[in-house]
């Protein structure tokens, strides 16, 4: 094994003992590594796919910064390997040594190979930052043992949570306060076959749309209901659903009308001003409540 390497201050390496920040991050698997061939394990009935590479090789992709960087490794095991094989993954960004983690494999009874025997080390990982601007990476093993290391490299991905924002119709018949067993209470628009329910939308945007059917107490079990979208009083698109009522809500003032549980349809505006129509075809007296929605980022100047 070769001796620990200076790593360069314009790289900030996290160990993984310190990473306890990183416990929800979102990790994308980097396929196509080049420089070795692909090798299948499965871990808790799930197939995964890892690069090996040999005593002294490397695995090769280009990436864009800044990015958060993840390696996972486990040690491939041959008949004649020991129980306890040490080994090295340095990482390198455009050629320069940036990461050496030295670590060991241990046999693992919850890892195997989807095809052949061999034991299979337990998992090792560590991590770096990327800086902006696309470089080369590397992953490059050292190994004691006479076997392989199987290596897969993951980026972060950010998830900006959307923030919706509700959005008021021009055309409805009346506004109904729906209240639940918790108290927590939410306005939804009703509409029905003689009174559509009609929105002004500038796009491009994407209008979730919330909806919930009337029932009265002779209804029993499932009932279906059709919506038809129109946009710019031409048919978009018909949408069928067939549920049953929420015994947890009450509509505020209509003790006759139960509300029906909660189905969703998402309608994508194109660019420019637009008038969208939601109307109630089906069945032919239906009466429906609506809640829209639309990103609160489509709403800002």
């Amino acid at each position: 094994m070769r001796p620990a390497v200076r790593r360069c201050a314009w790289l900030v390496l996290t160990l993984t003992a310190t990473l306890a920040s990183n416990a929800a991050a979102t990790w994308v698997s980097i396929d196509g590594l080049e420089g070795g061939r692909s090798l299948c394990l499965e871990s808790d009935g799930r197939p995964f796919t890892y690069t090996v590479v040999s005593d002294g090789g490397e695995a090769r992709c280009t990436l864009n910064g800044p990015r958060r960087l993840k390696f996972i490794s486990r040690y491939l095991f041959t008949a004649d390997d020991p129980e306890r094989v040490r080994y090295s993954v340095t990482m390198l960004v455009d050629g320069r040594e940036v990461l050496d983690k030295k670590l060991t494999g241990k046999p693992f009874d919850g890892v195997a190979r989807c095809r052949g025997d061999g034991r299979v080390a337990s998992l090792r990982r560590g991590y770096i930052d990327l800086p902006s601007g696309r470089h080369e990476v590397a992953l490059r093993v050292e190994t004691e043992g006479e076997g392989a290391v199987g290596v897969r490299l993951f980026r972060q991905v950010k998830r900006v949570r959307k923030t919706w924002m509700p959005l008021t119709p021009a055309r409805y018949g009346e506004v109904r306060e729906l209240e639940f067993e918790s108290g927590n209470r939410s306005s939804y628009y009703h509409f029905d076959t003689t009174t559509p329910l009609g929105f002004e939308v500038g796009g491009p945007t994407t209008m979730r749309v919330r909806t919930r059917l009337d029932f009265d107490h002779t209804m029993n079990g499932s009932q279906t209901y059709t919506l038809e979208v129109c946009i710019d009083g031409e048919t978009w698109r018909t949408f069928h659903f067939d549920v049953e009522a929420l015994s947890s809500a009450m509509w505020l003032g209509r003790p006759d009308i139960l509300p029906g549980k909660r189905e969703e349809l998402r309608i994508p505006v194109p660019r420019g001003q637009h008038e969208v129509t939601i109307h109630c075809v089906r069945p032919d007296d239906c009466g429906v409540a609506a809640m829209v929605h639309i990103p609160k980022r489509d709403l800002d100047p």
